[in-house]
């Protein structure tokens, strides 16, 4: 359906040119991330000194350093690390990580809880989170025609108050409670994450939105698979720790770092976000 679409409503504007395709800072950048979360995956399961965590830990740090090496003198970079001096796009961008983080986990959480905790059933546990998806996608709407009226600063300021109003329940949710806050953060989420990506574009200019483009939709993705990995990593540790509560004591954990994440985004959004469009 999305080839479809796509072929049928996109269409290209500016003239095509060949460009030459950098490898080794492609190579470099993606060992590097790679790495990273293979780091962070494996705390639950071994210490943080061994090869196996702190290991891929500084070998990501060290390919990303290559990296910036090779791509901060090259004016045609793959993904140019100058833009990064952007005070106002690099602030923006971090939030917009956060947010990914922060919803991915919620979406790893929230199923497990029904089933390891409510004991709900698989389909149950599928269900829950369907409202908020739908919520999103109307928030996310919303979201625009405010950004057009008022500006970015309203809808993620916005965004962000209603998720830190489902950060702050940390007591055991049952399985309504649990729609329903969900449906508050998507809520949230769609007012947010559109506009943090649309406002920080704009402190970059015109000439430099390709590039822009490619740093927010790679560090998309990596923020996502951050997002589980941190999830499922508080889950095993308070699992391991607690054996018969570990679950509901894990999400507690990961409820905890998610609250403190999007309350440096609402900070984050306050100070770098522009007050008018």
């Amino acid at each position: 359906m999305s080839l479809f679409t796509g072929s049928y409503s996109i269409r290209q504007i500016n003239p095509l040119e060949k460009v030459k395709f950098k490898y080794v800072q492609w190579l470099s950048l993606a060992i590097g991330l790679v790495c990273l979360m293979l780091g962070f995956t494996r705390i639950a399961k071994h210490s943080f000194f061994s090869i196996q965590v702190l290991g891929f830990l500084i070998l990501g740090i060290i390919s990303l350093l290559i990296w910036l090496k090779i791509s901060w003198s090259d004016k045609a970079a793959l993904i140019s690390p100058k833009l990064f001096k952007n005070l106002r796009f690099s602030m923006q961008l971090i939030a917009y990580c956060f947010a990914k983080i922060a919803t991915l986990a919620l979406g790893f959480i929230f199923p497990i809880y029904v089933q390891a905790v409510n004991h709900g059933s698989v389909s149950l546990a599928g269900w829950v989170t369907f409202p908020g998806a739908v919520i999103n996608a109307l928030m996310a709407a919303v979201a625009g025609k405010l950004f057009d009226k008022k500006g970015a600063r309203l809808p993620i300021i916005m965004g962000i108050i209603a998720s830190l109003i489902l950060m702050n329940v940390l007591a055991p949710l049952s399985n309504l409670a649990i729609v329903l806050l969900y449906v508050l953060y998507y809520g949230g989420y769609g007012m947010c994450f559109g506009s943090l990506m649309t406002s920080g574009l704009i402190t970059l200019g015109k000439e430099n939105h390709a590039q822009g483009n490619a740093i927010f939709n790679t560090l998309q993705q990596f923020s996502g698979a951050l997002g589980t990995a941190l999830a499922g990593t508080l889950i095993a540790l308070a699992q391991n720790k607690y054996l018969t509560n570990g679950t509901a004591v894990g999400s507690k954990w990961t409820f905890m770092v998610l609250l403190i994440l999007i309350i440096i985004n609402l900070l984050l959004a306050l100070a770098f976000v522009p007050k008018k469009k």
